[in-house]
């Protein structure tokens, strides 16, 4: 009778074991790690680290005003810690896991006070007039890019549309993180929305 008790118990150890060694989602996350750093004015460095290889280092641009973000046209790229939601393009995509969204004329990424605001929506499917960024003319820089969860709960005047992208034509942005076309697509194609991204001076 006691054997057969014990028995169980080392089962029941060894499953807790395991459990307690398995992968947690926070490491998940840092399996695929997309670091900025080295601030110099709109100017950064960024490595992509996946499963502790690192896939490319590479120049970036970054907000015209730099780092430190706190509101609504500031033009500065947030400090910290944001997390890939979903992947865009108004090319096609070039073979994501994330979720991606077509870039159309209509799709706009909303900067209004409204229920849009800090968000990409199609503006005929939500039926809204909106004065923020016409995505689909906004090329090269929105041929590829990634929207993150910056201001999560979309308060109005805290910033909006911070996103991963493509380098357009002047060596900034308005807050995003551009990347040249190929580094963008070697983001999408190594990449799931487990993707961590963070920023430090």
């Amino acid at each position: 009778m006691r054997r057969n008790i014990i028995l169980p118990l080392a089962a029941l150890c060894l499953a807790a074991l395991a459990m307690a060694f398995s992968p947690s989602e926070d490491n998940t996350r840092h399996a695929q790690l997309l670091e900025i750093y080295d601030v110099d004015g709109s100017a950064a460095k960024a490595r992509l680290t996946v499963n502790g290889k690192v896939i490319f280092e590479t120049d970036v641009h970054i907000g015209r005003n730099g780092v430190g973000k706190q509101r609504e046209g500031d033009k500065k790229t947030p400090l910290g810690t944001l997390h890939a939601r979903q992947a865009f393009g108004i090319l096609p995509n070039p073979g994501t896991r994330m979720p991606y969204i077509n870039i159309t004329p209509t799709t706009f990424a909303c900067s209004d006070s409204s229920e849009h605001y800090n968000k990409v929506i199609d503006t005929t499917a939500v039926h809204h007039r909106c004065a923020g960024e016409d995505m689909y003319h906004i090329s090269p820089d929105y041929n590829y890019g990634i929207t993150t969860d910056y201001n999560p709960d979309c308060i109005y005047g805290l910033g909006s549309n911070i996103f991963i992208h493509c380098k357009g034509n002047v060596p900034s942005t308005a807050g995003c993180i551009a990347f040249d076309t190929a580094r963008m697509i070697d983001i999408l194609q190594h990449c799931d929305t487990n993707l961590l991204i963070t920023i430090r001076k």
